[in-house]
């Protein structure tokens, strides 16, 4: 009887443990596709992101992280190349941060794209809470195709920004 009892519970727990696999293998697969809405910095309206408008990519960052204030100016200097040719949006992780630190992040680095904060973490969560500065490329369904996490080459981001060109 005991026997029986140990296998039971043995198997209980390995169906709820295929069951939480199952789950965060399908969920992780469909990070960052869908909508995303969220409140824009300077106008506190909301904006919704359009990913099939043009190529998008998505800024992660808080005012805090060293990397992020390594990287502000390579991205604003992208932005200014590339900004006909693609839709590029920073999401403060308000929910980390401090929203007059946030201000003041965007006017040191002059900033132009829009900003948009994340004030929950329910964003970040959705794209599979990247480290920062996390420089996410989606398709136009908006899902992940490319992903730089951390700081690095000028050279390096400007190529993932004309690979996303090239192949939407």
């Amino acid at each position: 009887m005991r026997t029986k009892s140990i296998v039971i519970t043995s198997v209980i727990i390995l169906l709820i443990t295929l069951s939480a696999i199952i789950y965060a293998v399908l969920n992780n697969s469909s990070a960052g596709s869908g909508d995303i809405v969220l409140k824009e910095l300077k106008s506190s309206s909301a904006v919704h992101i359009n990913f099939s408008e043009k190529p998008t990519i998505l800024l992660a960052f808080t005012s805090w992280c060293p990397y992020c204030n390594e990287d502000a100016p390579k991205i604003v200097s992208l932005y200014e190349k590339y900004k006909d040719k693609v839709n590029i949006y920073g999401i403060n992780m308000l929910y980390r941060d401090d929203l007059d630190e946030v201000i003041n992040y965007v006017d040191i680095h002059n900033i132009k794209y829009p900003i948009l904060l994340d004030e929950t973490g329910d964003t970040h969560r959705y794209l599979g809470e990247p480290a920062f500065p996390a420089l996410l490329f989606m398709n136009s369904e908006g899902v992940i195709i490319d992903e730089i996490i951390g700081s690095t080459d000028i050279k390096i981001i400007e190529d993932s920004f004309i690979n996303l060109m090239d192949n939407f």
